[in-house]
């Protein structure tokens, strides 16, 4: 009876043990679960935290390590996710299928869409089961491009695939906006608001596209809407602002826009109404201020452009006013031409690398530099010897200060009687 008695406690201690190890495996797996839907569900930081329990219980696992570096590659931490799959590859002894795969994702966001799409597009095609997660992320990919035709090609594969997906209608009717096709990109939105009607993103998309429209009481509740949700919301703010200077409120449209002004000093649509705004008040130096500074940093933005010309009519400088005026039809033509390369022409079989060129330098023109830059170097991958691309380049970095690679840009360059010779170049010394 004595011995049983001292038994107990060892028996209390092992049964305490397993009972721990139990409920810790429990909850290591509760919170993976969670990780995964908060990962489906675009939370990403919340994934990331909830994979700390599952990392450390589970560190040998491969399967642990690919989920935390999709968690870390869709925050945007490229150099952890890396870290990651190489602890997968180490610990699967090989390539898995899954690390193979968020390899190639990750190569989609550092830039190398181009090597890696047509493998992931085919297991798409092929019926791959991430198939969804792989055409979201080219999509994205193309998106950060301005690749609009290429995204929406994969954005309308996906809803074959997912017919409910409220992102990827989100997404489409992102690109069709910018193509210009904005009846369809409303109809987008809408069908995204359907399946998710708390997408506030969507919402504030589709109130600009009605206020655009010229149409603010169909925007209003909408923005209404938002500003519950979010009353200091600095976007929210500004167009309700918008909405209300074109019901004629002039004093509660100037209240919301100017409370959002501190967060969005850049944002030209509320500039150009608060100009707007001023020049009905009278106010016609400060409506010319704030257009300058608009068309400063957008030299393509024609209602800036417009409304500044309106400005300095009103304060009966008409030579200055013309000049305006042409400067104005002059970004027009710069615009119209950056669209028709980017709607129609960059992601067609017959785009040339001239094309591309052409696309980089109007983009620079514009005040797009990380898109240009992209174009001008896609042309140099397709002609490492493209003069036009070269000569938009070494200025812009001769502009920039950088004279080491303006100078690198600068040894391609042929003399003019050498401009017509196409011939195969080599690299300079």
């Amino acid at each position: 009876m004595q011995r049983a008695a001292r038994r107990t406690p060892l028996a209390a201690l092992l049964a305490a043990v397993l009972l721990t190890g139990v409920s810790g495996w429990g909850w290591t797996r509760y919170q993976w679960q969670a990780a995964r839907a908060a990962l489906a569900a675009d939370r990403f930081q919340e994934a990331r935290e909830r994979l700390t329990q599952p990392l450390w219980l589970w560190r040998w696992s491969p399967d642990v390590h690919v989920l935390a570096a999709r968690a870390e590659r869709l925050s945007g931490n490229l150099p952890a996710a890396e870290a990651h799959l190489k602890q997968a590859l180490r610990l699967a002894g090989g390539a898995t299928e899954g690390v193979q795969l968020e390899f190639l994702l990750l190569r989609v966001q550092t830039g190398e869409i181009d090597q890696v799409a047509p493998l992931l597009i085919e297991a798409a095609d092929n019926g791959h089961p991430e198939a969804p997660l792989i055409l979201s992320t080219l999509s994205v990919g193309y998106m950060h491009n301005l690749r609009y035709m290429r995204a929406y090609a994969c954005l309308s594969r996906w809803l074959e695939l997912e017919p409910n997906s409220a992102k990827a209608y989100q997404y489409r009717g992102w690109i069709l906006e910018r193509m210009n096709r904005r009846k369809e990109a409303m109809e987008d939105y809408q069908k995204a608001l359907e399946i998710d009607p708390e997408l506030f993103a969507v919402r504030l998309a589709v109130a600009e596209m009605l206020f655009e429209d010229r149409r603010p009481h169909e925007a209003l509740p909408h923005l209404e809407r938002l500003y519950r949700q979010a009353p200091d919301h600095a976007l929210v703010l500004a167009r309700l602002g918008m909405c209300r200077y074109l019901q004629g409120d002039a004093a509660e449209a100037r209240r919301f826009m100017e409370a959002a002004l501190p967060q969005l000093p850049n944002d030209p649509p509320l500039h150009i109404t608060l100009s707007r705004l001023d020049l009905q008040e009278g106010r016609a130096a400060e409506a010319e201020r704030r257009l300058r500074a608009v068309v400063r940093n957008d030299p393509s933005d024609t209602e800036a452009y417009y409304t500044l010309f309106t400005a300095v009519q009103a304060q009966n400088r008409p030579e200055e006013a013309a000049a305006i005026l042409k400067e104005c039809e002059h970004a027009k033509v710069l615009l119209d031409r950056t669209n028709k390369l980017l709607r129609e022409v960059v992601d067609s079989q017959s785009a040339r690398t001239d094309d591309y060129a052409e696309l980089g330098e109007l983009l620079l023109r514009i005040n797009q530099p990380q898109r240009g830059l992209y174009w001008l170097y896609e042309a140099l991958e397709r002609d490492p010897a493209h003069q036009q691309a070269h000569r938009v380049l070494a200025a812009y970095y001769e502009q920039k200060g950088d004279s080491a690679k303006a100078a690198s840009h600068r040894r391609w360059l042929r003399p003019p009687e050498a401009a017509s010779d196409r011939s195969t170049a080599t690299a300079p010394p």
